[in-house]
């Protein structure tokens, strides 16, 4: 099994967890400021628990992009006690461009577009992880069956 499997799993789960923990009609400093309370605090949605969130400048584009760690939470953690997966420090980053930094023309104005610019999605230290076996518990403790009626990706984004 690919590493893609991984994020696609992890992409859906962050999809979901963003659109339920954020109110769509709200405007996107709102949505900003609440997410970085949540983290702040590793506030736990449902499936995951956020972390971080911070601004970092990417190197190449000499612009700051926005970074949110989550983690998978004591809930879905759960499931860890009789497998042989050890995911507790599994953390993946969603990466998306400072909002102040995208030009007025481009800038959106509701929360999931802006979401929507999502630039990439990491996984810190990917190559600690059986992908088969991380994609098969996500499986057994996560519904993706949305995702895979719908095979929708409002997200668009590359991995990493």
């Amino acid at each position: 099994m690919k590493r893609g499997q991984l994020f696609k799993r992890l992409m859906a789960i962050t999809e979901d967890e963003l659109i339920l923990f954020l109110d769509f009609v709200d405007d996107i400093s709102k949505a900003l400021l609440k997410l970085d309370i949540a983290a702040r605090t590793r506030h736990i949605i449902d499936a995951v628990q956020l972390e971080d969130m911070w601004q970092q400048l990417d190197e190449e584009s000499k612009t700051f992009n926005l970074h949110i760690a989550m983690r998978l939470s004591p809930k879905t953690l759960w499931g860890c006690l009789e497998s042989d997966v050890e995911l507790n420090c599994l953390e993946w980053r969603l990466v998306l461009p400072k909002y102040a930094d995208i030009s007025d023309e481009l800038k959106p104005t509701r929360t999931l577009d802006y979401l929507a610019m999502a630039k990439q999605l990491n996984v810190v230290d990917i190559e600690r992880y059986d992908v088969k076996k991380t994609c098969a518990y996500l499986e057994k403790v996560y519904d993706f069956t949305v995702h895979k009626k719908e095979q929708r990706r409002p997200f668009n984004f590359s991995i990493e």
